[in-house]
């Protein structure tokens, strides 16, 4: 054998490496977010900042001097805040992980109601009152806010990680946290885990039913009950104790928190038309919660009476509450100039409806607006636009579309309401074949072949002719 040397030494070398702003990160965070997790989030960052104070609907305008004089007299003096906002950077680089995408083009008229607040909220509050670190509290509620309405956490620690600049073991650790306040089962990646933390909490937890969520999960969805005992080494009868046990566990422990099935969808974005026709666009930022500093606390912190420790405590917590505020304007800003760029881009659809869309995508947006389309895919993930034609959910502007004969561009979702209307107007003793849909469709300058229209009445939950038809 060749004898193999080991040798140690020094290399020197330039690297090219892209780092995130903190203030940015913030930016980014906040523009992924809807309406919903945005208002929990706020409600968690006004209970963790004493520096921040909520705007009320009576008194919109108005700022306190000092909060102590409130608590003296009734009829306090006010000064509005009149700080300039930073300046917005030219664009939004694309170094945080992509919220999740959805490849199947959404059904149009089935609208899911947004994420409810509720369990958020509960847990932001519960860990605002923990004695955390910075970093734990940032990451806790990274994890918190990323929780679904099952109560299941829907990213990666590794991505949750990135976007705090926390290593896996502090991640680790404030998912631990999470789950240890949360209701049993709240914070877990996958059914087996959400089972165990319930199991474990409530004490049952055995070697068995460890071993069973482990490797016999499969068998079990499969009904293989011979193979699953002696896999396990018990007998029939335990088996069915160990089953019984797990039956009485919940699957979807954030359900018990959550009001999804009676919760309308809320705007983040409106795109209103007032008398002259002219269409304006609305970010909605924050919804009912809307922050700002009091005035009081930016002159406390030149007051020669503050000891040093009191100093630094105030100008990071100044220092933060001013971020968040910038993230907020950021968002809002860059929700307003995406409902712009759909004024400009979908007139016809605003006017007439649904049949009028332009295909278009999320690199025609970002090039126009100057973005990288991540960023627009930040700014459209799991948010809903409210229009003059109905809500819509700001992914369904953004699609593949098809270029007519007469050289129109029709998106695939107006190519779908076409399917809807062709197939509405047909005799139920003879339904349109998708062959009929199709040349009914070329007719009108669209030309799609049948297994196109198979595709896509299938995406319509709209079953073929010979299941439509009907007979008396």
């Amino acid at each position: 054998m060749a004898e193999q040397k080991l040798s140690a030494g020094m290399k020197t070398g330039l690297e090219q490496h892209q780092h995130l702003s903190h203030n940015l990160q913030r930016s980014l965070e906040l523009l992924a977010l809807p309406l919903p997790e945005l208002e929990s989030r706020l409600l968690a960052e006004l209970a963790n900042n004493p520096l921040l104070e909520e705007i009320t609907p009576e008194d919109p305008g108005e700022l306190p001097v000092d909060p102590s004089e409130e608590l003296n007299s009734s009829d306090g003096d006010y000064e509005s805040d009149d700080e300039d906002a930073a300046e917005l950077p030219d664009e939004w680089r694309d170094d945080l992980p992509l919220p999740g995408e959805k490849d199947a083009a959404p059904d149009i008229f089935s609208f899911l109601a947004a994420p409810a607040p509720e369990l958020r909220s509960m847990l932001l509050l519960e860990l605002s009152m923990m004695p955390l670190s910075d970093l734990q509290h940032r990451l806790a509620t990274e994890i918190v806010t990323a929780l679904n309405d099952d109560g299941y956490l829907t990213s990666t620690l590794a991505d949750l990680a990135m976007r705090c600049d926390a290593d896996m073991d502090e991640a680790k650790e404030a998912l631990e946290t999470v789950q240890n306040i949360a209701p049993a089962g709240v914070g877990a990646r996958d059914i087996a885990e959400c089972l165990l933390l319930q199991l474990a909490r409530s004490g049952r937890l055995t070697p068995s039913l460890q071993r069973l969520l482990h490797d016999g999960l499969e068998d079990l969805e499969k009904n293989r009950l011979r193979a699953l005992e002696k896999k396990l080494g018990v007998s029939a009868g335990e088996l069915e104790e160990m089953l019984k046990i797990l039956r009485s566990l919940n699957p979807a422990p954030g359900r018990a928190y959550s009001s999804a099935n009676t919760a309308a969808v809320v705007a983040d974005l409106e795109i209103t038309c007032d008398d002259d026709g002219e269409y304006r666009s609305i970010p909605r930022d924050g919804g009912s919660t809307r922050l700002r500093i009091p005035e009081f606390y930016e002159n406390l912190q030149n007051d020669d009476r503050l000891s040093a420790d009191d100093r630094v405590y105030i100008s990071e917590k100044m220092e933060r509450a001013r971020e968040l505020l910038r993230a907020l304007e950021m968002r809002g800003s860059t929700l307003k100039r995406l409902g712009e760029f759909l004024i400009r881009h979908q007139r016809d659809f605003l006017d007439n409806g649904v049949k009028f869309l332009r295909g278009m995508t999320m690199k025609d947006a970002a090039e126009e607006l100057e973005l990288s389309e991540s960023t627009i895919s930040r700014c459209v993930a799991d948010k809903f636009v409210k229009t003059p034609q109905g809500m819509f959910p700001l992914r369904f502007f953004f699609s593949a579309g098809y270029r007519g004969d007469d050289g129109s561009d029709r998106s695939s979702q107006a190519i779908l309401e076409e399917i809807r209307s062709i197939i509405a107007s047909e005799n139920p003793y003879a339904p349109f074949s998708d062959d009929e849909i199709a040349r009914q469709l070329k007719k009108n300058g669209v030309d799609i072949a049948r297994r196109t229209i198979a595709k896509y009445r299938d995406i319509l939950k709209i079953p073929s002719s010979s299941r439509r038809k009907k007979y008396f």
